[in-house]
């Protein structure tokens, strides 16, 4: 009865031990996107109030404190004949998210950077390459 017991309370003991150390996991590293804290998001636009523009289908290859880098496609509405009914310019895009602060116990990266991969420019723009600071902004 007393080694069963034994034998109970250290299978139990080293149960918790590995759930305890599954669930330690290091830090996780944020961006601000459109207002909220997010983790590695799907996509992220400039516009937040129309997402007439912005980055998709991200696939993140790196993320951290440093900054992240991913894959994505960049688009943009061109609005005709109106931006409800409009046709889509597309480029594909290397994204890299930079300038990691602190807010409230996080890190969150707030800049991201695109550039295409063809180094073309992007769809109406002069330049191959945009960026923009990713500020907490309250939704009202």
């Amino acid at each position: 009865m007393l080694v069963a017991l034994s034998i109970v309370t250290v299978v139990g003991i080293s149960l918790g031990m590995i759930t305890f150390l599954n669930r330690a996991v290091p830090e996780h590293v944020y961006v601000y996107n459109c207002g909220i804290v997010d983790y590695k998001p799907q996509s992220m636009t400039p516009y937040c109030a129309d997402d007439g523009a912005g980055v998709g289908n991200l696939d993140w290859e790196k993320w951290g404190a440093d900054g992240a880098t991913a894959t994505g496609l960049y688009g943009v509405n061109l609005c005709i004949p109106t931006c409800a009914d409009g046709k889509w310019k597309f480029a594909d895009v290397d994204v890299t998210l930079s300038k990691s602060v602190k807010a409230n116990g996080k890190t969150i990266l707030s800049r991201i950077d695109i550039v295409t991969t063809d180094r073309k420019n992007l769809p109406q723009a002069h330049s191959p390459s945009m960026g923009w600071n990713l500020e907490r902004k309250r939704l009202t």
